[in-house]
Formats: C-alpha cells, structure tokens, sequence
C-alpha cells in the first residue's frame, strides 16, 4: 500500500518537474540573467527587449566622454565617432537564446538555472568612425607620443662603446577603444588616456650581440676644404655613411644607404664628371666618398659585387682606386663575407675623410694594394680656328693623357704571399686644344699720320 502512495507521489513531481521543464522551455521570454550592455532585458519580449535599448541607445549617442592626458584632453562627441546598431544587437541576443534551445529540454533547463545565478552581459554591436577615430588618435599621438631612441655604437680613440637605447610611449588605441566601448555604457564619462611602452627598434642588447669590438681597416682622402660646396656635398654623404651596420653576408649599397642627391637634402652644386666632361651638378664630389668607402672595402677584403671606374682620372686616390656613383644607374656595392657584423664610420677632420670599419676580430693576414699602369694614351690634339686671335698667333690649351690600368691586391701573411688582379680599367685622355689664329689685321685711315708712298 505505501509502496503504492510513494509511486503517485513520486509520478506526481516528476510530471511537476517535466511541465515546470516543458513551460520554461517553450517560454518565449528572454531567459532571466541576460544582459545587454548594462540592460536586464530578462523576462522580456524580443519586441520590448529592442524597444527599450533603442530608447537607451538615442541617449547614450548624445553623450559625450572626456578624455585626459595629465593637463590636457579632448572631447569626444560619441555620436561623431561611434555607432550602435541596435537591432543587429537584439538580433546576436536572441540567437544567443535561440541556441540556448538547441541544447535540447533538460541541457537548456540546467543553462538558464545557471544563468539566473551567474548574469551574462551580451555586448551591443558598436562600429568604430575609422576615419574620425585615426583623426583623433593622430591629434593626440602629436601631443603624448614620445618616440623611442635606438642604441648605437660611437667610437672615441677606435674604442668601440654603444650608447644605450630609451623606451618611448604612444597611444595604446586598442586599449582606449575599449574603454570609449565601456565608457558609453556607463556613468563614468572621463577617462584617462592609456598609453603603451614603445620599444626602439635597436636595443643595446641587441648590439652587444654582434660582438662589434676592434677596429679592422681604416682609410683616408684628402679634399680642398675651399671648395665650399664640393666640400658640404661630402659631408652631406659622409654624414649618411657613418654608423651604418652591416650584416654577415649583407649586400652594401652606396646608392641605398645615402639616397638620392637633392638640394632638399643639402646637396649643392659642384664639378663633376659626366660624359667626360667637368660640369657642376647637384651633389657634386660625393664620388670622393664612394672612392674612399670602395678602398676600404678592398682592404677589409669584402666582396666587391658592382664598382666602375671614372671616365677620367681623379686626383685623390690613384689610378684603378676609384669608384664613381650615380643615383640610379651606377652604384657601388660589397657583401659582407667576414662571417660577422660590421660598424662603418664615417667622419671628416679638416681637409680629410676618414672612413672604418669596426668588427668583432681583426683580418689575419696584410692587405696591400698597387697601381700597374700598363699603358698611356697619349692626349690627341685638335686644331680650332679662332677669329680672335691674330694670324700667326697660337694659343694651346693642354689636355691629359689617359691610362690603362690594373689594380692588384697583395695578400702577406707568417706563411705566404700572393697577389690577385681586381681590375683592370681604362681612362679617357682629354684632347689638347690647338687655337690658331685667324683675325686679319686692319689698316686704319689716321688723317694724323704722315706717309709717303714711295715707287
């Protein structure tokens, strides 16, 4: 009999159960615990539940939010930087429901149990003004923004130092759209601007890892320091060279590191070679540079992948030594086959460029370089009228021989020593100008001289 009572009792709570189970599963009401932004849109309809956060929504977009920088802000007007789609965040609200449906009767029972007890916040669709936002991110990044300084290597007496690095800060933009996101919702309108540590692209750290030490090579030329622009035009360059690292197996190129040569750059105008002639052009004496860079490379030993000669000689290095430039069509370019880093320097003292090279060990054998000159073009000669000059007058302008020459590097060391040819190179010769006179005398009628014509 009691076995009997207990079985109806315990049918009777499990239908109870199974209708309690059945009417919040098919209770078209949103699930108690759910929010939207700071909206308990539990036991609401859909309908209501979009009603209320349209009305909420046109009043936030009013609103606007203080930003701060210690002394300084800037106020943001939410509607000129943001938009919410509130139907679109009704819509994710309820297929979040609708999925928790799919759980089936009793998974969907147990997960809006859960919910009641611990609430979710469905975040509101909120579409960023990308262009008025990097607007305002630009506005303030000009007055918080600290740009980092990387280390770098400085040389005093040929004893290697680095200078170490310092950390900059910029706007961290990620970080403050979620709190403009946040800030939209809730009462507190100001906010601070957050920033993010900017690391310099070199640390020290990642210097002291090349395990740049000695000095390798060294060489020199000597310039006229009268010469006001030819001389600013090296400095100009030079000033690009120095402290330009390389690395193992890097391809050096002279055009890539000191660019283009323009007046917006200091470059100035001075002689130069081109189609063999001397005329002034912009960045004139820059082939100093190159020149003086190429000999140093051929010392270090580096692998000199693209170099071309003058087409006349020049008088600060010696013949097969030199290296012309030209933005664009000839460069001058080496790989670095050390197996290590190198530092290059670059610094004028007085009338001298003086160029290095810092490495992590010195070269363990001598290198020594010689001109061979194999031949002389004798200087052609060319015979000009001139109409200014009297018949029977000559005038001469002497050109220059040209040379064919080769260039050799000697290698010593405790063991043996060997030469190899780096070039060979051909130099044109400037024609000697001839000027012959051609003016005809002419015989003036002076009524104050007296002549007699004799018979």
């Amino acid at each position: 009999m009691w076995k009997k009572i207990i079985l109806v009792f315990f049918l009777l709570f499990l239908c109870v159960i199974i209708i309690i189970i059945l009417h919040d599963y098919n209770n078209p009401l949103i699930p108690s615990g759910l929010y939207i932004a700071d909206i308990d849109i539990g036991g609401l309809t859909n309908d209501e539940a979009r009603n209320i956060f349209h009305k909420l929504t046109e009043e936030k977009i009013n609103n606007s939010i203080i930003l701060t920088f210690y002394d300084k802000q800037w106020i943001l007007k939410i509607s000129e930087y943001v938009e919410i789609d509130a139907d679109e965040s009704i819509e994710n609200m309820a297929s979040y429901v609708k999925n928790i449906k799919k759980k089936g009767v009793i998974k969907g029972f147990i997960y809006r149990q859960r919910l009641k007890k611990s609430p979710l916040r469905i975040e509101p669709i909120i579409k960023y003004k990308q262009d008025k936002l990097a607007q305002l991110f630009d506005e303030i990044n000009k007055v918080i923004m600290v740009k980092p300084i990387n280390a770098v290597f400085k040389t005093d007496n040929d004893i290697v130092h680095i200078i170490t690095d310092v950390k900059g800060q910029i706007l961290d933009e990620d970080m403050l759209k979620e709190k403009i996101k946040e800030a939209i919702w809730t009462k507190n309108q100001t906010l601070v601007i957050p920033v993010k540590v900017w690391n310099a692209e070199m640390t020290k750290e990642d210097l002291e890892k090349m395990g740049i030490r000695v000095k390798i090579a060294e060489y020199s030329t000597e310039f006229d320091k009268t010469l006001k622009n030819r001389t600013e035009n090296i400095k100009v360059a030079s000033e690009m060279l120095n402290g330009c690292i390389i690395s193992p197996g890097e391809t050096f190129s002279f055009n890539k590191v000191v660019g283009e040569r323009t007046s917006d750059k200091g470059y100035k105008k001075a002689p130069a070679f081109i189609n063999n002639e001397v005329i002034y052009d912009i960045g004139g004496g820059i082939c100093q540079v190159s020149s003086t860079l190429y000999n140093l490379a051929l010392l270090t030993d580096l692998e000199i992948v693209e170099r071309m000669n003058h087409s006349l000689p020049v008088g600060y290095v010696p013949l097969g030594r030199d290296a012309t430039v030209s933005y664009g069509t000839i460069d001058l370019k080496f790989k670095n086959n050390t197996g290590g880093y190198l530092l290059l320097t670059s610094e004028i003292t007085n009338d001298k460029l003086i160029v290095k090279f810092f490495g992590n060990k010195k070269i363990d054998k001598y290198v020594e370089l010689f001109s061979e000159t194999i031949k002389t073009i004798p200087s052609p000669i060319i015979i000009k009228k001139d109409f200014n000059l009297e018949k029977g007058e000559i005038r001469i302008e002497q050109g220059n021989a040209g040379y064919v020459v080769n260039l050799w590097k000697r290698y010593a060391n405790e063991k043996n020593e060997h030469k190899v040819l780096i070039s060979s190179d051909t130099y044109n010769p400037t024609p000697t100008l001839l000027y012959v006179g051609e003016k005809v005398k002419e015989i003036t009628d002076d009524k104050n001289i007296n002549a007699t014509i004799i018979p």
